[in-house]
């Protein structure tokens, strides 16, 4: 750079320098700041003032404590804008040269995330984790809530971490306020939750057996009517979601099990054409009912499984259907739907949860009774490991 340039350049500041110099007695400008009165953290808001008399084209800062926050030039009337993404409440003000504005406070709501981590199911675990944004805000009072009595009230700064019991069923009620720190406005949540029986078996009656019968049925798996009492068909239905998830097949329902049901694996069908099918998963020994595409049913299947038998694999289509009992090469079956040769998907309780047909696919009694209404002749079945 030149010294033409540099003496040029510091021309303006020299002359307003000029206009308000710094000594005791001379005259300075006056500054004036307005901003909303309140606003959300980090939502971006206008601090707006003025310059009077205006220096055009000076540089105001904007300052919190003694911390610039940022700068903007004074236009020709004076004014002068800040936009800034507030995540603390002030005091703030401007400068300029020895000129100080108001002070403005803007009051901040926070954010408060919480969220309950891991299984509401009786003896598994289960955790409070709240966050505070930002943490300065204040103070985060935590009270757990069972039969409407307070069974736990603290407070932590800027969040919490609570590691909730989980010893009894029934509802449990977290309740969070915040203690706000000046400039802060309070904040709250409150998240509820059911604590499950850990164990559902054969026999168990319970409103949780009619709650697990609508959870299966929500992801496609088939179920028999909704009752509250776990029934051997129910068993069936727990069958299919322990293939399909890698769980142990034990036809009863534990903590690992309610926790797989609350992040499952959700299968999609091999097949595309045609958009309505029928599928054998020999590997996880389910039948998928296949509709536009998307299965719509998940049923329990025990395929081949004895010395010398077999079950075909590939594209067949049902050419046959026997209602009642029928004879067949491979044995007497119940409403057998015939798909090649003497093979069949056909009923047979119990279905057990391996391999043990004669290499037709076996399924329970109240599926095959859903399927031989529903499904047509010519109807595609694919059969695959």
């Amino acid at each position: 750079m030149s010294k033409l340039t540099a003496v040029r350049r510091a021309l303006p500041l020299a002359l307003l320098l000029l206009v308000w110099p710094s000594s005791a007695g001379a005259a300075r400008p006056a500054l004036t700041l307005k901003a909303p009165g309140a606003t959300t953290y980090l939502h971006q808001i206008d601090f707006a003032g003025r310059m009077s008399p205006a220096a055009k084209g000076a540089r105001v800062r904007l300052v919190r404590g003694a911390t610039t926050v940022t700068t903007a030039r004074v236009r020709g009337d004076g004014s002068f804008l800040f936009k800034v993404k507030l995540a603390n409440p002030g005091p703030f003000h401007v400068t300029w040269l020895s000129a100080r504005s108001n002070d403005v406070t803007i009051r901040i709501k926070p954010r408060l995330r919480a969220s309950l981590v891991g299984t509401p199911v009786v003896g598994a675990s289960l955790k409070l984790a709240a966050t505070l944004d930002p943490s300065a805000a204040g103070r985060v009072r935590v009270q757990v809530i069972r039969g409407g009595e307070v069974g736990f009230d603290r407070s932590f700064p800027g969040g919490a971490r609570v590691a909730l019991g989980t010893r009894e069923t029934g509802t449990l009620r977290v309740r969070l306020t915040t203690l706000p720190r000046p400039g802060f406005d309070p904040v709250s949540r409150e998240l509820t939750t059911t604590l499950r029986p850990p164990y559902l078996s054969l026999g168990t009656t319970s409103p949780t057996v009619a709650e697990l019968a609508h959870r299966l049925a929500a992801l496609h798996y088939v179920v028999p009517s909704f009752s509250s009492t776990f029934s051997y068909d129910l068993i069936e239905s727990v069958y299919a979601f322990q293939k399909v998830q890698g769980l142990e097949r034990t036809g009863s329902v534990d903590a690992a099990f309610w926790s797989k049901l609350e992040s499952p694996r959700v299968p999609a069908a091999r097949y595309t054409s045609p958009a309505d099918h029928i599928e054998v998963d020999k590997t996880h020994q389910v039948l998928y009912l296949v509709r536009d595409g998307q299965i719509t049913m998940i049923s329990p299947v025990a395929t081949a499984g004895i010395a010398g038998y077999y079950t075909p694999e590939g594209r067949f289509a049902i050419y046959d259907k026997r209602a009642g009992w029928d004879t067949s090469p491979l044995g007497v079956l119940w409403n057998p739907m015939y798909f090649v040769g003497g093979y069949a998907i056909h009923g047979g309780d119990p279905v057990p949860p391996y391999p043990a047909s004669h290499g037709c696919v076996r399924v329970p009694d109240f599926v095959i009774s859903r399927l031989f209404t529903s499904e047509p002749y010519g109807e595609v079945v694919y059969v695959y490991s």
